[in-house]
């Protein structure tokens, strides 16, 4: 079965929501890309261990073979990127398309999860297989939570300020099934100051499976990057 792209489009959570449409912007080095295939390699790696009928032995030589592949990167530097070190909402943004553990495009934890910004929020749409199984045949209820935070922080930015989740509720409605096309709505309602809110709605087909409401509380980034140094 074809797994669905991670996110790949211009704006991925900068604030405000303008000036992403540049070419410098876009482009994705030879590094960024590298990084990409190789945890796209490692997700195919996952989907077929979860389902694999492979020996004792087989798995064994697996491991070994994954053990020195491992052992080969831990001289690297943890808290290296290939984005650069500005401080910048521009930077932060290329951080995260390329290394959020939700859509991260070089991250090989980040989940099938698409993410479009359309007027006054984000359409979203995931496919989750059996890998993020909760209940029989149904995604897992932390999962859900998971996606609501990152599709209602990706609508928060489009107040034009960072901000941070302050309170998320979740109200689970019905059972949420794998291999189902998901389609997440998150829409911008108000800003009170710092205080951002933000709405979200998760349905299978016609099925409301969950909504939420987050509310954000903006953050001077220069601050949020002390606190990071603390």
């Amino acid at each position: 079965m074809d797994e669905r792209p991670i996110i790949d489009i211009t704006n991925v959570f900068g604030v405000g929501g303008h000036g992403w449409e540049s070419p410098e912007l876009r482009a994705v080095t030879p590094e960024q890309q590298a990084a990409r295939d190789v945890a796209d390699a490692i997700r195919r790696l996952a989907r077929e261990l979860e389902t694999t009928s492979a020996s004792i032995a087989e798995l064994e030589s697996l491991r070994s073979d994954i053990d020195r592949l491992t052992e080969s990167l831990e001289d690297g530097d943890l808290l290296a990127t290939t984005a650069g070190d500005t401080p910048n909402v521009a930077y932060q943004a290329h951080r995260l398309r390329e290394r959020s553990p939700f859509i991260g495009r070089a991250n090989p934890v980040a989940l099938p999860l698409v993410v479009e910004f359309v007027d006054g929020g984000i359409d979203a749409i995931a496919n989750f297989g059996t890998l993020y199984e909760g209940p029989p045949g149904c995604l897992h209820g932390g999962y859900i939570a998971g996606i609501f935070d990152e599709v209602l922080g990706a609508a928060q930015t489009l107040s034009g300020q960072a901000g941070m989740t302050g309170r998320l509720t979740i109200h689970y409605r019905s059972p949420t099934p794998l291999n189902t096309d998901l389609h997440l709505r998150a829409r911008l309602e108000s800003v009170n100051g710092r205080k951002i809110l933000c709405k979200g709605t998760l349905h299978a087909g016609d099925r409301l499976c969950a909504e939420a409401e987050g509310l954000f509380i903006a953050v001077d980034p220069k601050k949020l990057l002390e606190l990071g140094d603390a």
